[in-house]
């Protein structure tokens, strides 16, 4: 990971490997893989849709 947009963008499964991991539940090979792009992609994706409802909200409050 030469790139830190690139580490940001998938650390959240980082933090869900190295829980898994702790709990002796680690996933290895495809698992690993899968682990690693969903859980980064569901995170990032809830925050996006988190972002845009407050920003609709808050253009719906400042609009007339």
């Amino acid at each position: 990971m030469d790139q830190p947009l690139a580490l940001l963008l998938i650390v959240p499964g980082y933090i869900v490997q190295a829980w898994l991991f702790e709990a002796h539940r680690a996933l290895g090979g495809v698992g690993y893989a899968v682990t690693m792009v969903g859980v980064s992609a569901l995170v990032w994706t809830l925050i996006l849709l988190g972002v845009s409802v407050a920003a609709a909200k808050l253009l719906r409050r400042l609009s007339p």
